[in-house]
Parts: C-alpha cells; structure tokens; sequence
C-alpha cells in the first residue's frame, strides 16, 4: 500500500520558509483547496471567518502584487484575469487551511496561540511572518514572470469592465482596434446615409469601433451622470461594441430585429450624452 504523503499540515510545529518553499515548489497549489468553501453550506460564523482570514493574505498580497507587476491595483482587472485568479485561489487555499487547522488539530493552534502570546511584539512578528509567508508563494510561483506574460498577451476578459472610467481598459480597447484594423475610416456621415443592395438607406456596417459613436461616447466620459442615467441593457450594449464586435453581432447578441435597430440605439446614446454634458 502506497504511504500517504506527509503536508505541512502534519507536522507538529510552525513551518520554517524553506520548508514553505520547498513544499510550494513540489505541489501544484495554485487552485488547491484544503476545504470546500461552499458558503451555502457553511454557518455565518465559519463563513466571517473564512473572509476574514481571506483579507488577511489581500491586504499583504495587493502591494507585494505591485512591487511585482501588477501595473495598477486589483480592482481595475477582471476575475478572469490570470493574476487575480491566482490571488483568489491563494486566498481559498491559506483560509482553508486555517480553517482545517481550527477545525482538526485545535491543539496546534492552542499551541502556536500560546507561543505568540509570549511575545511582547507579537502584532509586529505576526503581521511580518504573513508578509514572508505571501511573498515567499508569489515568488515561487514566478509572479513577476507571469505578470509579464499576462500583460504582453492581455484580453478583454482581463479587465474589470464595470469599473467606472477604467483607463486600462480603455487604454486596451485603443490599443487593440488600432492593431487589429485594416478598416479604411469612415466618417459618420458616411456610416449613417450608406446604401444596401436596394438602393435604400441603411448603416454601414463597419468593424474598427475607434470610428463609431460609442467610442466617441465613452472616450469624452468626464463624469458619472452619463453612465448612471442609462440602462443596463445600453451599457452592455456599449461594452460589447468597445470589444469591436459589429452592429449586426450586437443585435444577434441582445435580441434586436435588426443591425440597424443597434446603430439607431447608438446614436440616440449619443445625444443622451451630448445633452447630459450641457
């Protein structure tokens, strides 16, 4: 029968760094979980508990991820953004040690509670243990390679998209309808009075958004009145545009008859907009 293989959890003291090193490099923890945090199941102590814990290892992890990288603070990128992912799962997995250990070895932590409780600077050794403790995890984990590499390969999903005036994702959406358009600009004028293969008025249909009115929209944003007087269905109408889809994927994607019922809405934005500014 195979032994089962020893964690950190099994020893009968605190850790030391190499000993946190040494096991980071030899497990694949970057979505390990030692519980399932499934907050449905859990009671409203265990649960303020789990959170608090988890806002421990934030508020070490956010300048430590900046020092590192992260070219702007956490809450200007998105979920899916690999490095807020990793933050995410490190979290989970540090609180659900924890509670692990609270849970099935209270004697442990009966122990180590005992040992810093002798200590006359125990808030100074304790909040520098957790320092050490979260930059020793980012660093074997290469974060400042990754950081790298995910800002190198950035993607829409990368940023926090409902943050308001979130220059690096508009700094992105410039960026990359720049880069990925060969589209000859067309006007507005040219855009609204285009002719379809009846001879009828109709808009265009044009692919590089960095010459639609929404850009235009959200590019001159100097306050927040705009953005709390419209819907939710045109906010995510402007979103999904910025993300350089066309009229007609708009309409598909939100349920309009037609391409030309997105680039009427569009434009009506637009004079919200300019009379929200006067």
């Amino acid at each position: 029968m195979k032994k089962k293989k020893k964690t950190l959890l099994d020893l009968n003291r605190v850790p030391t760094l190499d000993e946190l090193r040494a096991y980071f490099k030899e497990n694949d923890f970057s979505a390990a979980t030692y519980i399932d945090i499934d907050y449905d199941k859990m009671d409203a102590e265990s649960v303020e508990a789990l959170e608090y814990i988890k806002g421990l290892v934030e508020e070490k992890w956010e300048p430590l991820s900046r020092e590192m990288g992260l070219k702007s603070d956490s809450s200007y990128y998105g979920k899916e953004n690999p490095l807020i992912a990793m933050r995410d799962n490190m979290e989970n997995l540090v609180a659900g040690g924890v509670m692990k250990l609270l849970n099935e070895k209270p004697e442990m932590v009966a122990e180590i509670l005992d040992h810093f409780s002798q200590d006359p600077d125990v808030e100074k050794h304790a909040d520098a243990f957790l320092n050490n403790a979260v930059k020793t995890m980012m660093e074997v984990m290469n974060y400042e390679e990754l950081a790298q590499v995910v800002q190198n390969n950035a993607a829409y999903e990368d940023f926090n998209h409902d943050k308001f005036n979130n220059y690096r994702s508009k700094d992105f959406d410039r960026k990359w309808n720049h880069t990925r358009s060969k589209v000859e600009t067309v006007s507005l004028n040219e855009m609204e009075s285009a002719v379809n293969d009846e001879g009828e008025s109709a808009p265009a249909q044009v692919a590089d958004s960095s010459v639609s009115v929404e850009d235009e929209v959200i590019s001159q944003l100097t306050g927040q009145t705009f953005w709390d007087n419209i819907s939710e269905d045109d906010r995510m109408l402007l979103r999904i545009r910025m993300s350089g889809k066309t009229q007609q994927e708009i309409a598909d994607a939100l349920g309009y008859k037609t391409h030309s019922a997105v680039t009427k809405r569009l434009q009506k934005l637009k004079e919200i907009f300019e009379n929200s500014d006067q």
